[in-house]
């Protein structure tokens, strides 16, 4: 097997200028700072059988879409990756830009989260990689990790997307307390994870995470990240794709119930990954908060515009999901939650009033489109878009050459 190991890169090229990433390394302190060093050790010792290939594909990302720091980001980068026992490529803004004009496709974005992590499923793709492995710079790899993907592959050829635990502090529970009644996004993590690993079989889910996520080429062809959301690309692939199962589309010539699209947990202490991010993301508490229910708006939208799964389905498949967005009336549910966030004393009363009336206006911004049918649309053309470009022969040796 050809195996495409992916790995993203943030960094931090103007430390004065708020970006969409929760922990970006600084550029300027990249030496010291940057944990994609301990990675590459654990991915250095790795065991992989001698008929399977490995390549490692590095997206290196200044923030805000900065291009003019890529030369000193690539370099840096590849201090790193020149001891990398695998070949390697690495891609920068320059890169994808570059890419984006030439083809004139617009998937080649590093806007945010989601589009980043749609290029790691369409370059791998598109130089013929069999299985794609997602992971992030903040974690490290069991030895035997790749030798137990290869068994669930080779016994499981009708599942096509798998994803498994995070391990931090020396646990895969969800151990962080809510800090309001009205929003359980901790303790209902914790309930998907206690449900998902009570024993060691495979289980569907709707619960995962984009820095632990194993996929075949054939789904990385037909399924993109849906767009724009501003943190939580994972979750809104799994919700997308699960919906996509449920109810098929049309346009794309994708019928209700293909098995592609139903992604699968596995929990044995191998595919584990152990997470050490630098900083934790929710250390602005409104600032999380904020990112976080735009998110789930966006994602309330796109469930309550499909009729194949009602919010009892939508429950048994993941109470998380259930709990952040499985309501009839989502303005009321902010409502809640905003006043509580009053009730605290902990925050500027100001701040918060603007905060609920930027949610409000994002509730009413979504309620005038239909996110559902306008992916079902974006994927028809995404899945258009990447086999033309499959037939540029002249690109995708460019590719190859990077």
């Amino acid at each position: 097997m050809n195996f495409a190991m992916v790995i993203n890169v943030y960094i931090d090229t103007d430390k004065n200028m708020i970006n969409v990433f929760d922990h970006p390394t600084g550029l300027e302190s990249f030496e010291d700072d940057n944990t994609l060093v301990n990675t590459i050790k654990s991915v250095n010792e790795l065991k992989v059988d001698d008929e399977d290939n490995l390549k490692i594909y590095i997206f290196a990302i200044g923030t805000n879409e900065d291009t003019t720091k890529d030369s000193i980001i690539r370099d840096k980068v590849a201090g790193v990756m020149n001891t990398c026992r695998f070949p390697n490529s690495i891609y920068t803004n320059t890169d994808i830009n570059n890419y984006r004009i030439n083809t004139q496709n617009e998937f080649f974005s590093v806007k945010g989260y989601p589009e980043i992590r749609t290029l790691g499923f369409m370059i791998p793709y598109l130089l013929d990689e069999d299985i794609i492995i997602q992971i992030d710079d903040d974690e490290l790899l069991r030895k035997d990790y790749m030798v137990y993907i290869k068994e669930v592959l080779n016994d499981n050829e009708d599942k096509y997307i798998f994803t498994a635990p995070y391990e931090k502090n020396g646990t895969i529970r969800i151990k962080t307390e809510d800090k309001l009644k009205s929003w359980k996004k901790f303790s209902s993590m914790d309930n998907d994870i206690i449900r998902l690993t009570k024993d060691d079989n495979i289980k569907e889910t709707l619960f995962g995470f984009g820095g632990n996520m194993i996929v075949r080429k054939d789904f990385a062809g037909k399924m993109f990240y849906p767009e724009d959301v501003p943190r939580g690309e994972d979750f809104s692939l799994l919700l997308a794709s699960r919906l996509i199962y449920a109810n098929g589309n049309e346009k794309a010539d994708i019928h209700k119930e293909d098995k592609m699209f139903k992604a699968y947990f596995l929990t044995d202490k191998a595919v584990t990954i152990i997470h050490e991010p630098p900083v934790e993301a929710k250390a602005d508490f409104l600032f999380y908060l904020e990112k976080n229910l735009k998110r789930f708006i966006m994602e309330w939208n796109m469930f309550t515009n499909q009729k194949a799964i009602n919010r009892e389905e939508l429950k048994d498949l993941s109470d998380y999901m259930s709990e952040m967005i499985g309501y009839d009336d989502m303005a009321k549910k902010v409502n809640e939650i905003i006043d509580e966030v009053n009730d605290l004393n902990e925050f500027n009363l100001e701040d918060v009033e603007k905060l609920r009336s930027r949610l409000l206006d994002y509730i009413n911004h979504y309620k005038e489109l239909d996110r559902f049918t306008l992916f079902k649309a974006r994927q028809h053309h995404y899945i258009n878009s990447i086999n033309e470009l499959k037939k540029n022969k002249e690109f995708v040796n460019k590719l190859l050459n990077n």
